[in-house]
Formats: C-alpha cells, structure tokens, sequence
C-alpha cells in the first residue's frame, strides 16, 4: 500500500457508512467503513462518530472499521442497568454476533483502554490482535496530586445522588456554568478531547451525562488487577511519554507484564489527544505503522 498519496481531498477516499443495530442490551449507532477484517475501535470517554472520522477513514484503508457511540450517547439508546465497563464489554460481543464475526480486531484510545481490555477478557480467541493508543490501565496511572483527585472524586461522587444529579444537569443547560465545567475538567482534571467540549456538554442529554458519570466513577477506582490477563494476542502500545494526563510508565509497565507479545512505540509529543483532530493525510503520513503492523 502507498499510503503516502492518500489524502482527504482525492476520490479514492473510502466513506464511511452509518447505521442502527438492535442489540440485546442496547441499539447501537455505528459507522462503517473499508473492507477487509473486523475492526471494533472503542471509543473514549466522548464517543461521537463525527469527532472520530479522520481515524475512522484512516484505519478504513487497512480493515472494516467499525466505530459506535457509547450506549447513552449520540444515537446510541442507554442500558437498562448504570452503564459500566462489563455491560460495554458484553454489547461488543452481541454486535460480533449479530454482525457474524467469528474474530474482530480491537483498537481503543485513551480511556477506551478500560473498555478495551474488558473486552479482550469477555471474549478471549476470538480477538486477534489489540491496538492501544495512549490507554488508561488503572486509576494508578492519573498524573494527579492528591489535592486534585479528591476534588474530580468529590464532583463525581455528587452528580450520583438524585439532588447533585439534578444540580449537574442544571449546569449542563446553562452556558455559563459549562464554561466554568470546561475549565474545570481542563485544568484541574486535565482533560483533553478533539471534540469542542463546550457544545458537546450543551448539548448532553440526560442519558449522555449519566454515562459519563459512570465512566468517570469507574476510572477513579479500576486498577490494574482488575483489567489484567495475561494476553496472548499480538498488541501495539503506542502513547507519548511526555503524556500530562496518564503515566507513560505505568501503561507501559502494564502492557509489557501482560501481553506476551507486545510491539512498543515511543512518541514525544506533549499531549494526551491533540486539540484539533489529525487529518487523513497527518494520519497516513506519521502513523501508518498502525496500518502495516498487523499487515498479513
């Protein structure tokens, strides 16, 4: 493949599909995109297709991507029972039923590294190879003073009872309030997202912030126990040691004693997830390793 002559703005570019699937637990709304092996991307802590499109397109050109918006977010209706990891892990599986994979290949990002590797342990051989970028692997790993993860903790903790829920979802709807938020998770919680994180608070559903309620009160107290293998697939670790929000050392340490067969990639760049999503061209120009590694 030269992937080097692939850009946004040529024809042969692949587009993706969108879609509604019926699942036991859940319906999914996913896009679609290239031919080639499954591919299940598990999304971050903002699931939206739109803000996703780049690497959607990008892994396209090797494998049938496929990336869906979380259950309670976007087009995606809520579980029945609190969100959580396990209830993630087991829709994916219902979706490679329903969609007749015998064996898909799983990518996750930041905080989909939870997601990722729930998965990986609900559904075992039949996951071929594990691309993690940047993942989250146990609240261990948060580059946070004490004084700062006792205030992320304690706003969490309030949004879960009925008054303090409905106190945050006041905030939600009020756009100055959302700009304090902002700063808040920014700043103090060091959050980093492509998406533009004021319009997509705006415009949050009830359904949308109880799931990030959800994640954000699992991630504060998963650990690496609790996600551990040990894995035989094949996995490619890639993320910054520079990372201001997750330890280097920690993911790294972690991939390395759980995944026999692990393929490291050290980058520098002095973010978690850049403000501004990368283009099909940035992606096909500096990481199109992500492309090659599995090649078969």
């Amino acid at each position: 493949m030269n992937s080097s002559v692939l850009t946004e703005t040529e024809p042969q570019l692949i587009a993706e599909t969108r879609h509604f699937i019926d699942l036991p637990s859940t319906t999914l709304h996913y896009a679609q995109c290239g031919e080639g092996e499954p591919l299940v991307m598990v999304p971050a802590t903002i699931s939206r297709i739109d803000d996703w499109l780049p690497f959607i397109h990008f892994m396209g050109q090797r494998y049938r991507s496929h990336f869906f918006e979380l259950p309670g977010q976007g087009g995606s209706t809520p579980f029945k029972e609190p969100f959580s990891s396990d209830l993630v892990a087991e829709a994916i599986e219902q979706f490679a039923d329903a969609m007749g994979f015998e064996r898909i290949a799983l990518m996750g990002f930041s905080f989909g590294g939870i997601l990722t590797l729930k998965t990986l342990q609900r559904l075992g051989d039949r996951v071929s190879h594990v691309i993690m970028l940047s993942p989250f692997v146990s609240q261990t790993g948060l580059r946070h003073n004490a004084i700062k993860l006792r205030a992320v903790k304690a706003a969490a903790a309030s949004a879960g009872h009925p008054l303090g829920r409905g106190a945050w979802l006041r905030i939600m709807r009020d756009p100055r309030a959302v700009d304090a938020f902002v700063w808040f998770a920014t700043v103090i919680g060091k959050y980093e997202t492509t998406a533009d994180l004021r319009s997509r608070l705006l415009g949050f559903s009830d359904s949308a912030f109880d799931t990030l309620r959800s994640q954000v009160r699992e991630l504060l107290s998963i650990t690496d126990e609790d996600l551990a293998g040990p894995y035989t697939q094949p996995c490619f670790f890639g993320m910054s040691v520079n990372d201001p929000l997750l330890d280097y050392e920690t993911s790294y340490r972690f991939v390395s004693e759980q995944f026999s067969n692990a393929i490291v990639e050290q980058f520098d760049f002095p973010y978690h997830c850049p403000s501004e999503p990368f283009t099909l061209e940035q992606l096909n120009r500096d990481y199109h390793q992500l492309l090659d590694i599995f090649s078969e």
